[in-house]
């Protein structure tokens, strides 16, 4: 295709959508099934202790860890975690990366941490080794490190930095999505790690979380967050979230949903720390019974980003971002680093309605009511803030159908060209 013909392509392009037609940014597969059985647990307390038993079992053994303890949410096992740690060390800190979900910010205004920020590699969205060094030198405790859009970060250098400067690493796996590092998935290196099972992780039961550990350090701090736990709901709001899922995050659909401004579909919210609980029993069964439906979407995604990444990589408009030799992406989405002219072009040409979105609009440094807690909040994280500015992410799952592949190909096309 010529460069003249390339904007006539992404003029065109929205035309041959349906008007109504909308595509989620990321999903995570829900069947009729999934529900049933989460509402057979809301009910039965018997078949709820089941499920919470299968469930337990599968992670153990899935991520080959030593204890698995259930949770609300992600941020609520994080929370946790933190909590234990730095009680442990009055006075230390919590090493985060300046760029990542807001959650994180969550997390550790919930568990009270003072914060110190480490960098983010834009171009691998892996730690930065020399800005988590310096913080490291500040009385840290724990170190946080994620996985993000489900590209796995090798935390071999980190595990060896924290181990060094007597801190615990805690892996954020939340997005991880079916990613492995060699033989092992990612969410099992270091002695913590954190899954999520919300709605837009890949493998949902409407919500909850699992906190593993996996070295003996890990399984003590991973018992005594067991006792900051109340008890489990029934889990009624998570199997609405479920029903609401299944029904609308369709693309004939998600336009009703996203028009809806209070349900902020697509924004990057910063939420206020919740009470930690245990995970409510209709997100345990439903996390159990979507297990093979998450397992059979993570390839599914593979193939829609290979194709994607075939024509980004054609186009200098758009950096792939790199991903490490022995790692293998789950792609919950593809993210890509856009040239300033087609960064404006995501917001500017309809991007949103083929699942084309912005990242995290602020790295976590300028985040209002959250940089107070950063003791090194006026450093230069100049790769957190170039992600903050110019990360986007392309939809990479199982709804997309070839029509929207083709779109998405013909909108990379047109920027390209630009």
């Amino acid at each position: 295709m010529t460069s003249a013909a390339r904007p006539a392509a992404l003029s065109q392009a929205p035309a041959r959508l349906m008007p109504w037609r909308r595509q989620p940014p990321v999903y995570s597969p829900v069947a009729v099934t999934t529900v049933l059985h989460g509402l057979r647990a809301a009910v039965a307390p018997g078949a709820a202790r089941e499920y919470r038993v299968a469930l337990t079992a599968r992670l153990r053994e899935r991520f080959g860890a030593a204890a698995v303890l259930l949770t609300d949410s992600g941020t609520g096992a994080l929370t946790a975690a933190l909590r234990v740690v730095l009680r442990e060390r009055p006075g230390a800190a919590a090493a985060l990366p300046a760029f990542g979900c807001y959650d994180l910010a969550t997390a550790a205004d919930g568990a009270g941490a003072r914060v110190l920020l480490y960098d983010v590699d834009p171009h691998s969205l892996t730690p930065d080794g020399e800005s988590l060094r310096a913080a490291l030198q500040r009385n840290v405790a724990v170190v946080v490190a994620a996985h993000l859009y489900g590209y796995p970060a090798d935390l071999t250098a980190v595990n060896r930095l924290a181990a060094e400067a007597g801190a615990v690493v805690i892996e954020d796996a939340a997005q991880a999505a079916g990613a492995t590092l060699g033989a092992r998935p990612a969410g099992s290196q270091a002695s913590l790690s954190v899954l999520s099972f919300g709605r837009g992780k890949g493998w949902s039961g409407g919500g909850g979380g699992a906190l593993l550990a996996f070295d003996p350090l890990g399984v003590a701090v991973l018992e005594r967050a067991r006792a900051l736990l109340a008890a489990p709901r029934r889990g009624g709001r998570e199997l609405l979230a479920l029903g609401a899922q299944w029904l609308l995050a369709r693309p004939q659909l998600y336009a009703l949903p996203a028009a809806l401004p209070f349900l902020r579909l697509g924004q990057t919210v910063y939420r206020s720390p919740q009470p930690l609980r245990a995970a409510a029993r209709a997100t345990c069964a439903a996390t159990a019974a979507g297990w093979t439906l998450a397992e059979r979407e993570v390839e599914v995604r593979r193939r829609h980003a290979e194709r994607l990444l075939m024509e980004l990589r054609r186009q200098p408009e758009f950096e792939a971002i790199q991903s490490d030799a022995s790692g293998r992406p789950g792609y919950l989405r593809l993210p890509v680093l856009p040239s300033p002219a087609a960064r404006q072009a995501v917001a500017r040409d309809g991007a949103a309605r083929l699942g084309v979105m912005p990242s995290y609009p602020r790295a976590l440094c300028d985040l209002e009511g959250f940089a107070p807690r950063c003791d090194n909040r006026d450093g230069q994280f100049h790769g957190s803030r170039l992600l903050a500015e110019r990360l986007c992410t392309f939809p990479t799952h199982g709804r997309l159908s070839r029509r929207d592949m083709a779109e998405l190909v013909a909108w990379i096309q047109a920027i390209g060209g630009r």
